[in-house]
């Protein structure tokens, strides 16, 4: 029900940016706005501006619109006329409809410029140990160095390693690495073989790459709970804390993973600590396509005291944060239009493709760590949207302004009727796009 709760909100929030994108712009350019819907359907609520506008709250959360007088869709009185949308110039009309993606971009970088201002907490980036024969080893990397840059963009922390390492990691190449040996500060050259996320992938980029970061043995108590997994159906709770599971200590948060991972369809009596009881509970762990157990939870770090010499954080002055977070969203946007090109190539797998019910577990787990968290699900969320809104696929933005432009070449638009026909083509390959991550989040659901 929370992650039910944060989803709605979350897809509330962005509706209204993305729309109010279109309303701001149509304004602009002198288009009277009939309707500004949050949701379709009924209207739950409804109010009548002073600007004319009829502002709506609807029924059923799943998007929004923004309802602007057109000639097309009705009869406009003679005063009305200079103000209908039909009749703007091209570049009024391909403004109005690219600001509804833009608004979501522009969204990103303010959502980016807040986190990097706040700052993002982490471990320093020092090496544990180093896989022999791997491109890690073969770049001179040890255990205890500490990977201060990647290609000239500060990385105090993993995670920073890990995204500016993912990047390259897109097409395949080499990365420049600033490292601190404990004596000097060196540079050390590291190639870096082509690898895409995959949430079916055995290994990490960091393990393909050989690299073990330091470790710090977690509390293993549950910060995160997937709803209709085997630990939601079994009655973990987040704030348990993990004691035994078939009278086996549980010492640590990876003891307890390599324990689930090797239990698949099994049984397991599990004692737990919570709010000061011991409980028991039977848990019998998934199996994956990996031919591992998974039972649908994360842990909570926060649980975890961090020795003060390792924590750290990557954040920038409020000048500075403005260009990270330009560079952020221009990046995350990159990495989305690449693996939508790698899906329809066949080189990307379409089961990163995610709907509603993956959206709103991840909107869920990402409140439940904090406003930051939150906050960066939700540019990483209005990025998408704003791309996928950018698709040249009649109904959507992507396929008006596609349709501009062949007006543009062509010195006049296309006949109502093709536009007609592109808009049951579009609509048939959104519903076929919809489909399948509802699809996606059915198999990741049930397994």
């Amino acid at each position: 029900m929370q992650s039910l709760l944060f989803f709605i909100i979350a897809l509330a929030i962005l509706v209204v940016i993305h729309e109010f994108g279109h309303f701001w712009v149509a304004r602009r350019c002198g288009v009277k706005v009939l309707k500004f819907s949050v949701g379709f359907g009924k209207p739950l609520w409804q109010k009548q501006g002073k600007d004319g506008t009829q502002y709506i709250l609807a029924a059923i959360p799943l998007g929004g619109f923004v309802k602007m007088l057109d000639e097309r869709e009705g009869d406009v009185a003679d005063e009305d006329l200079d103000k209908t949308f039909n009749r703007k110039p091209l570049r009024s009309r391909v403004a109005i409809v690219a600001a509804g993606p833009i608004a979501n971009l522009l969204f990103a970088v303010m959502a980016y410029w807040i986190i990097f201002m706040v700052g993002i907490p982490g471990l320093r980036s020092i090496v544990d140990e180093v896989v022999p024969e791997s491109p890690a080893a073969y770049a001179q990397l040890i255990g205890g160095d500490e990977i201060l840059r990647v290609e000239g963009r500060d990385t105090p922390t993993w995670l920073a390693v890990h995204k500016a390492l993912a990047r390259i990691a897109e097409s395949g190449g080499s990365a420049e690495l600033s490292v601190n040996t404990g004596s000097a500060e060196v540079s050390r050259s590291i190639d870096i073989p082509k690898w895409q996320f995959d949430p079916d992938a055995p290994e990490s980029l960091l393990q393909v790459l050989g690299i073990s970061p330091i470790n710090i043995a977690l509390k293993p108590v549950l910060g995160t709970i997937l709803e209709g997994g085997p630990a939601d159906r079994a009655g973990l709770q987040v704030g348990d804390e993990l004691i035994a599971a078939d009278d086996v200590l549980i010492g640590s948060w990876s003891a307890w993973v390599t324990l689930i991972r090797a239990n698949a369809e099994k049984a397991l009596t599990v004692n737990i600590k919570r709010a000061e009881q011991n409980i028991s509970v039977i848990l019998t762990p998934q199996r994956t396509a990996e031919d591992v157990g998974q039972i649908g939870a994360g842990v909570d770090v926060s649980k975890t005291t961090v020795p003060a010499g390792l924590e750290t954080e990557l954040r920038y002055s409020p000048i500075s944060a403005i260009g990270q977070a330009v560079l952020e969203t221009w990046q995350f946007s990159s990495s989305t239009v690449k693996s939508l090109g790698g899906m329809l190539t066949g080189t990307v797998s379409s089961k990163n493709i995610g709907g509603p019910i993956t959206i709103a577990q991840y909107a869920g787990a990402s409140a439940e760590r904090g406003v930051m968290s939150f906050l960066s699900f939700l540019a990483m969320i209005s990025i998408s949207l704003g791309i996928l809104n950018l698709l040249p696929i009649p109904v959507l933005d992507g396929g008006h302004l596609a349709m501009y432009i062949v007006e543009w070449l062509r010195g006049s638009p296309l006949s109502e009727q093709a536009q007609l026909q592109g808009q049951k083509v579009g609509m048939v390959l959104l519903l076929m796009l919809m489909f399948l991550a509802f699809f996606n989040d059915l198999s990741r659901l049930f397994g």
